[in-house]
């Protein structure tokens, strides 16, 4: 699958260098990098925050270890969760078309003065490997969206 423009020009969207290392001691059971994606946002009501509908695009990456999940998009980290954390099951995963890769939560799970759905959608060619990782992890298969 195609890489992010701005992963091919500038690196945008890699995973970062100090966590190379520590990935490899932790066991990678898949990751990706330079993935197109985009971020989207439901109701999502926060301090000094309202968004009813806000979708961005980025390039980010997405990593699954023995040990953690993590996400960071616009070099920001957006996931971090270790896999023993039972809030890991508040995560839905999904498959839609051809290589999309959904992980949606409710916001509130993570912080409790937030509320509304967060959704990331990864184009990436390891989507049925990330979605059977999640779910042996304790995800639900779905979309927050729906419940």
């Amino acid at each position: 699958m195609r890489k992010s423009l701005l992963y091919t020009l500038f690196g945008l969207g890699a995973i970062p260098d100090h966590l190379r290392p520590l990935l490899a001691s932790e066991g990678v059971v898949v990751a990706d990098e330079g993935m197109r994606g985009w971020f989207v946002t439901k109701n999502l009501k926060g301090p000094g925050r309202r968004y009813f509908h806000r979708r961005a695009g980025f390039s980010g990456c997405l990593a699954v270890t023995e040990k953690r999940v993590f996400c960071y998009a616009f070099r920001k980290k957006m996931i971090h969760i270790a896999t023993t954390d039972p809030r890991l099951s508040a995560f839905f995963v999904d498959i839609t078309g051809s290589g999309t890769f959904l992980v949606s939560f409710e916001a509130s799970v993570f912080n409790d003065r937030w509320s509304g759905v967060m959704v990331f959608r990864f184009k990436t060619e390891y989507a049925r490997q990330f979605y059977d990782a999640m779910r042996g992890l304790g995800a639900q298969s779905g979309s927050a969206a729906d419940v």
